[in-house]
């Protein structure tokens, strides 16, 4: 069975909401492992130079709350912009993964203040527990709010663009650490 993306971008202004669902043939475990290895986003996720876990915390409840400090670009067509963020994550294992920028770094005079905020998050339902078929529905959800609005039309598109570009690479790193290296997600 193919691993499904879709992708939809809707834009408020100089805030883009962007939702991404995935149907996996994987189990939780094996999709919250790819999601939540830090340290190996650089690996295989696309615009991620380096990735560090600065502070990890037990809560009583059984979530964690993290500090992770990523570094990385982001592109649309030829154009590609660095940018360093500082993000605070809570974790609700096998459940929910959610984070928000607390810093941006985006290099330059003009830039450093473009993103006025980031939040993302993942949350996983186990479709079937099979454990010759398992499938597990991943959904992410983004809001991104700029200062400064890009020029009509290209921002969706960049926006929908760099999301299914990750998105296929955690498609396809969950194929792998699930045994199936040679699949292919299917983009609507």
């Amino acid at each position: 069975m193919t691993d499904e993306v879709k992708v939809e971008v809707r834009r408020n202004g100089r805030t883009f909401v962007a939702e991404a669902v995935l149907d996996l043939g994987a189990d939780v475990q094996t999709i919250w492992d790819t999601i939540t290895d830090y340290s190996a986003l650089p690996r295989f996720m696309p615009g991620i130079r380096a990735c560090q876990v600065n502070e990890r915390q037990p809560r009583a409840n059984g979530d964690e709350h993290l500090v992770v400090e990523q570094q990385g670009e982001f592109r649309f067509l030829m154009f590609a912009q660095s940018m360093k963020v500082l993000l605070d994550i809570v974790h609700q294992p096998l459940r929910m993964a959610e984070a928000k920028a607390v810093r941006f770094d985006l290099g330059s005079i003009f830039t450093r203040r473009a993103i006025e905020v980031f939040e993302g998050r993942y949350e996983l339902t186990p479709l079937t527990a099979a454990a010759k078929s398992p499938r597990t529905h991943l959904s992410y959800t983004a809001t991104i709010g700029l200062r400064l609005p890009p020029p009509p039309g290209i921002g969706n598109v960049a926006v929908r663009q760099n999301l299914v570009v990750q998105l296929e690479a955690v498609a396809r790193e969950v194929a792998r650490r699930g045994g199936r290296p040679d699949a292919r997600p299917k983009v609507r």
